[in-house]
């Protein structure tokens, strides 16, 4: 036996209202009339990669390789970048506190 105490009181129900923005009759009548074109025919076999689009279809991976490669040079910069800050305050850091204390 469980208690449902809810400070904030019972949740609504949410409910899904769509409603179509572009609602063509004509296009609908045309799709009652001659069936729908996107239902799978009879006799179509499958074809793994038929409806993918762009390069991938292809096997190109040149963009998502560029990626990779922007993205290294952009840590190895940051990278050598982290090392001069870290090497100019190690060497500068003794004349900023000495000339803080004066």
């Amino acid at each position: 036996m469980g208690f449902s105490f809810n400070f904030f009181g019972t949740q609504e129900v949410r409910k899904f209202n769509y409603r179509p923005r572009f609602y063509d009759p004509e296009k609908e009548e045309r799709r009652k009339k001659y069936g729908d074109y996107a239902k799978k025919k009879e006799g179509e076999e499958y074809v793994p990669g038929k409806y993918v689009k762009g390069s991938l279809r292809d096997g190109n991976y040149q963009r998502t390789q560029e990626i990779g490669r922007n993205q290294k040079a952009i840590g190895m910069l940051t990278t050598l970048l982290l090392f001069l800050v870290v090497y100019l305050i190690y060497k500068y850091y003794p004349f900023l506190i000495q000339a803080l204390s004066q």
